[in-house]
Formats: C-alpha cells, structure tokens, sequence
C-alpha cells in the first residue's frame, strides 16, 4: 500500500526502461483514479487536441448474494492525461453508468471529438454496440452513450478508426441467430449514426462465422481498411481476410485472405483478440496468440503483420523469437503511429512468481517499434510481475513522438482495487517535456 501511494504521488521523472532504448525517454509509472474504489478493467486510449484519453471499465461484480443470483454493475469512465502526464481529471469522467455491464471500450479522435464505442448489457439479455463522444475539454456529450445497433442476439465487440470525414464502427453481430457477421455504421462529430442498426459487411454461408474485426485509416485518406477473423472445419473456407470500406460500404470482394489452418492469421483455432492501426502509407496488424485448446493452440508463426494501402499482405513478423517453435505466444496487442514507427504494447507471461512451493507464470506488459517495412525493435518490459501482474495494454500517440501506454494493473494485495497504469515514452527526436 505504501508503495502505491508513492507512486500515485510522485511527479513524472524520467528513467531509463530496463535494458533502455537508446535516445528514449520512459516516464514512471502512474496510477489513474479509481471511481468509487472499483476495480479497473480493460482500457482503450486515443490522442487528439494536446490530450490523451483514456477510458476503461470501473466495477464487474454487484454488491448482493450470489445465492441470489450474479449480478452485475460495470460501468465507463475515462479520465484526460496531458502532454507532460499530467492527470486532468481527480475524479474519472463518467461515459455511462447504465444498468449492468459495459465492456471493452475503445477510441477514436476525429474532427474536434473523442469517440468511444463499447458493447453493452443494459438490456440484460445479450450485446448491444453503443457510443458516446467526448470533448478534449472533458465535456461527455452523450451520457450514458447513443445506440449504434442493438436488436436480437449480440452485437458486440466494436472497433472504431476515424475515416476523414466520420467515425467508422464495425461490430461482429449475431442478429440472424445462426453466425457471426461484421457489421458497419459510420457515425458524424454530431453524434448521428448514418446507418441505423448497421451495414453489412463481411458475411459467408452457414455455419462459418465471421467476427473480430478491426479497422484503421490510412492518416489523410478516406478508405478504411477491416481485418476480419473467422472459424472454419472446411479447409476451402479462409479464416481471416482485409476488405477495403467506402462510404461505409465494403468496396468489392477480399484483398487478402488466409484459409491455412496452421498459419497467420487467422489458423485453425483464430486469434483474437487483434488490432490494427495505420501510418502514412501502410497498415499494421497484430493478434492474439496465447489461445491454447485441448488439443492444439492458435498458429504462432507471426504475431503482426503489414499491409499495404490497396489492403495486401506485406510482410508479417514476429515481435519476440526467431521462429514457430521458439516464439513466445503473446496476447492482446494494441499499437498507433508515432510519427516515425508503430509502437505496440502487448502482455505475456514473463518468469514467475513464487510463494514456497507455489508458483505462477508473471503476466507483463511488453512494447516495441515496428517500422514500416515490418521490422521490429528489441522488445522491453513496461510493467508487470509474478506478484503485480499487467495485462491487456492500450496504446495512443500524438504522431510527433510522444506515445502513452495504459494497462490494467494488478495489485500485490486483495485490499486495493485493481487499477489502470500508465506510462509515455518519448522518442528520439524529442522531449517528454516539449509540446506541440
């Protein structure tokens, strides 16, 4: 507990990171307010206007006895960090505290606005995409958020990129009760969704699945690149295709598509969950490969890859090990542009922790620079232990340099709430101190 309370009141001082980067700067480790001393989980981040915002899920399970029955009360917050890491905000902006659980938010900055997208149970039956836009001043325009598509079965798991001119969502959405298909709705900076309920985008014949997607936008463009995940018996099925989006619709058939049950991305057992991202003239993905199943595991072959702007297969890599075999299986990667390199941050197990003969893999959060041409940094530890473990990072950059990665933090003890950290780094080219 002291520590902790060092932490949260110590200024920003720079340090090198363990091994250190040559010409970097890495901030200490902060800690975000609680609300109402929940538990964090889960955060997503963007950049826009001189602000970084973070947003997560505050709170999971519900006072109550669960001879009763689970209930559930899991609300979003989010909270501005400035340019220097300053936090903005001492108590956590409310985006929604509707009944039940809202989950999994993600950002996107665009035309003035923040825009966060979420899967939500207030209707408690099953999944429904909603959204709230977010001045960099800390206004929350839609409380408690406007719906994106909702209707029978789930919609569930958004994803949203900036196109130019709107915000474009895509959800996986099981409305025909029989699969999972990708659905599409573009949302203006007024806070009007375009297409009601959705567009559909990627779907295939009974009973193969189409789910987990992610999109970017090429930086000045104004077509959207998806990446799209599936499951398959049929070897002649592909598990995982790039289809460009236009005006909110899918622009003629798959660019690149993986029906190879043993190889990235996609494999016999998918990987998910994946992100993507975008610099000036290529895309880059990643993806989940720590999935392990009965009798198999996901393909660790590759752990990103880039795509060119027509959405084709590049190059991939791997972003720790030289090869299938000695390749460590990461999970939940998340990246941005910093203006010179994607920075992508991702959890693994690393060592172990130990209390007499027990012991237990440490969950830690991991980040390097993969340039344009899909080459990889030697990756660093950014947090994370065998008795503190951090998990599932979320990544936001100001395209200058300067890149924020907030994470969920575990602590040693059952008596503090589980929190989300963060820290920035500064490139070569400049200071964590400078501004725009």
């Amino acid at each position: 507990m002291k520590i902790w309370r060092l932490i949260l009141a110590a200024a920003l001082i720079l340090i090198s990171p363990p091994g250190g980067w040559a010409g970097e700067e890495v901030s200490t480790e902060v800690f975000l307010p609680s609300a109402d001393g929940r538990d964090a989980y889960d955060p997503g981040a963007a950049y826009g206007k001189g602000i970084f915002l973070v947003a997560w899920q505050s709170g999971n399970l519900a006072d109550g006895d669960l001879r009763q029955g689970m209930k559930y009360i899991g609300d979003l917050v989010c909270c501005r960090v400035d340019k220097t890491g300053k936090v903005l905000d001492s108590i956590p902006l409310v985006l929604s505290s509707a009944p039940d659980l809202q989950e999994r938010p993600r950002i996107a900055f665009g035309g003035g606005v923040f825009l966060a997208v979420w899967h939500d149970l207030r209707n408690e039956k099953d999944w429904d995409v909603y959204a709230a836009r977010i001045t960099p001043e800390g206004k929350v325009l839609d409380p408690n958020g406007v719906l994106i598509a909702g209707g029978a079965h789930n919609q569930a798991v958004p994803e949203v990129c900036w196109n130019g001119t709107h915000f474009q969502v895509v959800w996986q959405d099981m409305r025909t009760g029989k699969r999972y298909e990708v659905y599409g709705a573009r949302v203006t900076t007024d806070g009007k969704v375009l297409e009601p309920e959705g567009t559909l985008l990627v779907t295939e014949k009974d009973p193969y699945s189409r789910f987990n997607p992610t999109v970017a936008t090429i930086q000045g463009g104004s077509m959207s690149l998806l990446l799209w995940f599936g499951l398959s018996n049929n070897r002649n099925v592909p598990i995982a295709g790039t289809h460009l989006v236009v005006d909110g619709k899918i622009a003629g058939g798959p660019v690149f598509t993986n029906a190879a049950f043993f190889k990235s991305p996609g494999g016999q057992y998918g990987q998910f969950p994946a992100s993507m991202c975008a610099g000036p003239s290529v895309y880059m993905a990643a993806w989940t490969t720590g999935i392990m199943y009965g009798r198999g595991a996901a393909a660790n072959d590759a752990h990103g890859a880039i795509f060119k702007p027509d959405g084709s297969l590049e190059k991939m890599f791997l972003l720790v090990g030289k090869g299938t075999k000695d390749a460590p299986r990461i999970n939940n990667p998340r990246s941005a542009w910093d203006g010179t390199a994607f920075v992508i941050a991702w959890d693994m197990h690393s060592g172990s922790g130990n209390e007499g003969k027990r012991s237990w893999p440490a969950e830690t959060v991991f980040v390097a620079r993969v340039s344009p041409a899909g080459e990889p940094s030697t990756s660093q530890p950014i947090s994370g232990s065998g008795t503190s473990p951090a998990i599932k990072p979320a990544v936001a950059s100001d395209g200058a340099g300067l890149t924020l990665i907030a994470y969920e933090k575990h602590p040693a003890t059952g008596d503090v709430p589980i929190k989300i950290g963060f820290v920035t780094l500064a490139g070569k080219k400049r200071s964590i101190q400078q501004s725009e």
